[in-house]
């Protein structure tokens, strides 16, 4: 993943559209441990920009159980403007962090996220235009 730190600037003139929320990160106790060393924080945001360009965020919550309680997933888009049309590349781009989160967490396995990702309807989809 490509974390970067936004100026204020940037974010000034986006707005966060939450798209992923896992409020019982703590459920899997040695994802949300994996998660917190990954980011390098227990509670707190941080921000990547995907190859499509679009800016999202990553962001940890700590309810005071030792490690992360919960995790938001968000997008970033002009603050006035709905969200982008292109949800196929919104999905590529949770896709990449899906798999860079499965790969830094112990207890996931990206080739189980790959098998759940291939029976989707939208992998079918994309399988079946070639």
């Amino acid at each position: 993943m490509n974390f970067i730190t936004p100026t204020a600037e940037d974010l000034a003139a986006l707005r966060a559209d939450p798209l992923i929320f896992e409020q019982e990160l703590d459920v899997r106790q040695e994802v949300a441990r994996s998660l917190e060393l990954a980011l390098g924080f227990r509670a707190g945001r941080a921000y990547w920009r995907a190859g499509s360009g679009h800016l999202y965020a990553v962001e940890l919550g700590d309810f005071g159980r030792g490690h992360p309680s919960m995790a938001l997933i968000y997008g970033f888009w002009p603050r006035y403007e709905p969200r982008p049309l292109t949800d196929e590349q919104i999905d590529d781009d949770l896709e990449a962090f899906l798999f860079w989160m499965a790969q830094a967490c112990d207890g996931l396995d990206p080739e189980d996220l790959r098998w759940t990702l291939d029976r989707s309807p939208r992998h079918r989809a994309r399988a079946a235009r070639g």
